[in-house]
């Protein structure tokens, strides 16, 4: 009889679980993109993609002010070639992402940079680029210039130099590319503030990183970036011209002659002579007519009461003393210079009528020192802010004087 054999019970396998990654799907399209002749087909994240394109594509809007704007523009050509980056340089703030300020800010100019600044659209970026721009360096207590731009607006990257070489501009690029990839991965960037480095180097108005800034201080700056001229107070810096007195008319035919004839006998050594304000446009129009084609200058001086021109007398009211000069034009060219001298409140007949080139010079002399011109067609500043309510070529003027809300 045959026996049978019982088969040996084999114990089962232990399940193993088995997740599914996605790694093996393969989707129809892609295939068929795979096949395509001359295309090269990679994957990634979208949110690397996009920090790629954002970091590639960083177009600037350049406000450059001073020397730094030079080493600004070698930046952009062939040793450095700052396009390599994807960075293009745009004139509209509305399609720029990052301003680099490379140079000094007036407070004048500091207005119309906040401006811009606000109408770059978000997500944007600001390079403070040189000394300058950083803390006004040399002219960090000057009366016009705001002691860093970070006082008003938020900088993202310094690049430290007087000026900074192309190189380092290209390497400040180079880390704010970096903060806009940590940025983007959600880590915080903003440097640790140290309230002992601030103290030390704390300008006339509080950065916007400084604790100690009032609430109100941006508030302020903004309502100025908004409304930098004040139309009533410009208007009423206007001149009136009345009438140029009736003088007899000046006849000689060498500049000599006509200072003989306002009785000018010898020239002085220590300046132009001095000749009556009343005749002061009768003389350029003579001169103007003889040949004296070129308005050269216009420089005007204050002095206080007590003090005038050396050898003076020294009994004499606060005064202006306005120096003239003019020239022939060509071959043994001559020039002719004169000066008259006015009180604070006694206007000073324009010569923008005769010589075209009085008119921003006149304009310069009252914004610096206050002279008035009577007759001007737009006596108004030409480097200070429009309301600005002081002189500062004035011998009274602090030399740091503040300049609200900007300095």
């Amino acid at each position: 009889m045959a026996v049978s054999e019982t088969p040996p019970v084999v114990a089962p396998a232990p399940s193993v679980r088995t997740v599914d990654t996605g790694t093996n799907f393969r989707h129809p399209l892609y295939q068929v993109l795979l096949e395509t002749p001359g295309l090269t087909v990679g994957t990634a994240a979208l949110d690397d993609l996009m920090t790629w394109g954002l970091t590639n594509a960083m177009w600037i809007f350049p406000m450059a002010t001073s020397c730094c704007g030079i080493e600004f523009m070698a930046t952009a050509a062939s040793r450095v070639d700052i396009d390599r980056m994807g960075v293009i340089v745009r004139a509209t703030p509305r399609q720029a992402d990052v301003m680099v300020v490379a140079g000094t800010i007036t407070t004048k100019m500091a207005p119309r940079v906040l401006k811009l600044w606000e109408q770059m659209p978000e997500p944007k970026w600001c390079i403070a680029m040189g000394s300058c721009a950083i803390s006004g360096d040399f002219y960090r207590n000057l009366y016009s210039v705001v002691p860093g731009v970070d006082t008003f607006l938020p900088v993202d990257v310094y690049v430290p130099g007087c000026p900074p070489n192309p190189e380092a501009l290209m390497h400040g690029m180079m880390r704010l590319q970096e903060k806009v990839r940590r940025q983007r991965k959600g880590e915080n960037v903003v440097p640790e503030v140290k309230p002992e480095l601030l103290k030390i180097t704390q300008p006339s108005v509080p950065r916007l990183t400084d604790p100690s800034r009032p609430s109100e201080q941006s508030h302020q700056q903004e309502l100025s970036s908004d409304d930098p001229t004040t139309t009533e107070e410009t208007a009423a810096l206007v001149v009136p011209a009345g009438e140029a007195p009736t003088l007899a008319p000046l006849v000689a035919a060498d500049f000599e002659g006509l200072l003989g004839e306002l009785g000018v006998a010898t020239l002085p050594t220590d300046g132009p002579p001095i000749i009556p304000l009343a005749q002061h446009l009768e003389l350029a129009r003579r001169l103007k007519a003889i040949g004296y084609k070129q308005l050269v200058t216009i420089a005007a001086s204050h002095w206080p009461a007590g003090k005038g021109r050396k050898g003076a007398d020294a009994a004499e009211v606060e005064h202006y003393e306005i120096a003239f000069a003019v020239r022939t034009i060509g071959q043994g060219s001559r020039v002719a210079s004169w000066a008259v001298k006015a009180l604070p409140t006694e206007p000073v007949l324009t010569l923008s009528g005769i010589y075209a080139g009085a008119d921003w010079q006149e304009r310069e002399q009252f914004d610096l020192v206050g002279v008035k011109f009577a007759g001007h067609p737009d006596l108004r500043r030409i480097m200070l802010a429009e309301n600005a309510d002081a002189h500062p070529l004035r011998r009274e003027f602090p030399a740091d004087a503040h300049a609200a809300p900007w300095r």
